[in-house]
């Protein structure tokens, strides 16, 4: 029985989708492995900052996290290895897991356990900690964009409505806690396009070459310049969408000129000085996705058509009069129509 559940959770790591649920997938089936007295965690870690507890299961995790194993953790290699060691009578192992290019933190797999017998357990942890690796190389493959590593946009499309719906995040365990990071469901999201200006002036004046390089830094300052959390796709040619969240309006548009100025400011190679227009509307879990875009593709039409190098908000727009919200048309109805026909 226990040999089929594992399976069951190996098969889930292969097949599983989303990446927030991934490590959720992995957790799952090391606890299957190693028992529910055992004490299983995934921490991140962002470049010189300290270790994040994500996901974890087990009696003591929380007490182990914080007062035994950060000096082990530290310990770990990117070397597809599981390392051993004993702490306070318990067998501890952890081992670095393969890192999406979406993002630049590292994240550990890590367990203790009373039972001496889990110690031989170590090669196929690390078998599972593979699969989950290379779950995570197909998902950049397929869903990142060839040049700029952003995520594309087949993958927009896709996941739209899973980036937005806090309701889809499946139930878990009562014994199992998960410190996913997904967009804050408790602020308003918002999605923004981004259009660098003159593209085509850019390839006809330097060539392909150094337009594909601008491409390459304005993926580069997009990652730099908004938060981990924040969705950033390449819609394809010189378009760019990302999706934050922000309290409110004010928030959202301070973000997207943070990045308008620092690609204002960036000395492009050989072509120096580039600008971007951003056109953002608020997104609620009722929006379609071509409907979103149509409105931020609208105020990023005005923003071109009124100067470039700005940030427009189509409510704003709306609200002052600068552009006309569409009106739902009615439905016609019959002059002659006969209700009594209708029961007769």
């Amino acid at each position: 029985m226990i040999v089929l559940s594992l399976l069951q959770n190996a098969e889930a790591i292969s097949s599983c989708r989303d990446r927030g649920r991934l490590p959720s997938a992995l957790l799952r089936a090391v606890v299957t492995l190693l028992g529910n007295k055992a004490d299983v965690g995934i921490f991140s870690r962002e470049p010189q900052t300290e270790l994040v507890l994500r996901a974890f299961s087990g009696p003591t995790i929380m007490e182990a996290a914080v007062s035994l194993w950060p000096e082990f953790l530290d310990d770990v290699r990117n070397d597809g290895k599981v390392l051993s060691r004993q702490i306070r009578g318990r067998n501890c192992g952890a081992m670095m897991l393969q890192s999406s290019e979406l993002s630049t933190e590292q994240m550990i797999l890590a367990y203790d356990v009373t039972d001496s017998g889990t110690v031989n357990y170590a090669e196929e942890i690390a078998c599972l900690a593979r699969m989950y690796g290379n779950q995570v190389k197909l998902l950049d493959y397929s869903e990142l964009d060839t040049l700029t590593r952003l995520l594309n946009r087949k993958t927009f499309d896709e996941t739209f409505d899973r980036l937005l719906t806090s309701s889809e995040i499946e139930e878990t365990d009562d014994s199992f806690d998960d410190r996913r990071d997904h967009l804050d469901g408790h602020s308003p999201a918002w999605l923004c396009v981004i259009d660098i200006d003159h593209f085509k002036r850019v390839n006809d004046s330097f060539g392909h070459l150094f337009g594909d390089e601008v491409l390459l830094r304005m993926g580069e300052l997009m990652r730099r310049t908004f938060r981990g959390g924040d969705r950033l796709f390449r819609f394809g040619g010189e378009e760019f969408v990302v999706i934050l969240n922000a309290a409110d309006e004010t928030l959202a548009s301070a973000s997207f000129n943070r990045f308008r100025t620092s690609v204002e400011k960036h000395e492009f190679p050989q072509v120096g000085t580039v600008t971007c227009s951003i056109g953002f509307t608020a997104v609620s879990t009722m929006d379609a996705p071509t409907d979103v875009v149509g409105r931020a593709d609208e105020a990023l039409y005005f923003a071109k058509e009124h100067g470039r190098n700005q940030v427009c908000c189509y409510e704003r727009l709306v609200v002052e009069g600068a552009i006309a919200k569409p009106v739902a048309a009615e439905a016609p109805v019959e002059k002659d129509f006969d209700i009594d026909a209708l029961f007769g």
